[in-house]
């Protein structure tokens, strides 16, 4: 019987040369998508605005507008977009969070947002209204895409 006896195959010299042959490709391989990904995100030329309130979180209304291309994509909302919700007299609006839009709340109890930002593809403002029932509050978006503005007058029960 032979100790040394040679086996047919790949030896281990020839393996470890083609793993350190290979990393620069497969390094390569992987950059390729990450500058593929980077095209740029086109301006809205629709928008959308969707309002929900959860009883379950303490009646937190949830307010958003969303930017979408032609094909119904996500698409940047233009800066200086401005949403303004204003309470009805003896209803009070606290200001629970906000993403995508720098918000104020006002002396009168309104809530003023505005979008600075020229990356931003969709907002969310979220508030909790307190007042009697058969008051409420209004809110008016305006964009400058079409149709310019809406408002929703919301009222409470």
């Amino acid at each position: 019987m032979q100790e040394n006896a040679r086996t047919p195959g790949i030896s281990r010299r020839t393996v470890v040369l083609g793993a350190a042959w290979s990393a620069p490709v497969v390094a390569a391989a992987i950059a390729t998508p990450l500058a593929a990904a980077s095209i740029a995100t086109p301006a809205a030329t629709f928008w959308a605005t969707g309002a929900t309130v959860s009883v379950v979180s303490g009646n937190v209304t949830n307010y958003t507008v969303e930017g979408s291309d032609a094909n119904g994509d996500l698409a940047l909302l233009p800066s200086g977009t401005t949403v303004m919700i204003v309470p009805d007299p003896g209803v009070t609006l606290q200001l629970v969070n906000a993403i995508g839009i720098v918000v104020t709340t006002n002396p009168d109890g309104s809530i003023t947002a505005v979008i600075t930002g020229s990356d931003v593809t969709n907002i969310r403002i979220q508030f909790r209204p307190t007042g009697p029932s058969g008051s409420g509050y209004s809110i008016t978006t305006n964009i400058n895409i079409d149709p310019f503005t809406e408002t929703i007058d919301v009222v409470l029960r």
